[in-house]
């Protein structure tokens, strides 16, 4: 089986909200019993069985930390090690990089800080659904451009202020005052509030 383009860190979540974990192999292939490993220093891929999709360990996701995508590896690594205290987390780390003997930093096992492994624990099992660490998908970053072009805070076509039709020509407001304006949240007085608008 081939590698997917689907995002690994996504299908890694779906995965264990389905108590279907994956596994760790020694190929891209489906396992049969020869090429299935737990050990994670000789394994290369993490295969998913349902669909049939398989990811090099080695591949960077949209998790950052220190300003880099971390890699599939300590990605599972961690998950493996949730429930395991940061000084047994931090030395199995040491110990898996030992192991691997490798020297490039892609296929080493990095140590994620307490706060940052603490969010990715739980946004894979699915009690957050956002994560500060973690990047948007690219469907999500045009989602909220075409919101913007929609709301016409960006691009599409520049409307003329109602102002500017003559009520008050010369009044300028500073440009950050009208940022913070447009941020806050329109309020009404305490009766329409309760009792709302009445049609007519």
């Amino acid at each position: 089986m081939a590698t997917t383009t689907l995002d690994p860190l996504l299908r890694l979540r779906q995965s264990i909200a389905a108590s279907d974990h994956p596994i760790t192999t020694t190929s891209p292939e489906p396992p049969p019993a020869s090429e299935a490993t737990d050990n994670l220093a000789a394994a290369t891929h993490l295969h998913f069985s349902n669909p049939q999709t398989s990811y090099p360990l080695d591949t960077p996701t949209r998790f950052i930390s220190s300003d880099k995508p971390v890699s599939l590896r300590s990605i599972w690594f961690a998950w493996q090690k949730k429930d395991v205290a940061i000084p047994d987390y931090i030395a199995s780390a040491q110990q898996l990089n030992e192991e691997s003997g490798r020297n490039d930093s892609a296929s080493k096992v990095q140590n994620l800080v307490f706060v940052e492994r603490l969010d990715l624990i739980t946004w894979l099992e699915g009690a957050s659904d956002e994560s500060e660490y973690i990047k948007g998908l690219e469907s999500d970053a045009s989602a909220a451009r075409s919101a913007q072009v929609a709301s016409g805070a960006a691009g599409g076509v520049s409307t003329i202020p109602s102002s500017a039709a003559g009520a008050r020509v010369g009044k300028t407001v500073d440009p950050r005052l009208q940022e913070i304006y447009n941020g806050e949240r329109r309020t009404g007085d305490r009766n329409s509030v309760l009792h709302g608008i009445k049609p007519t």
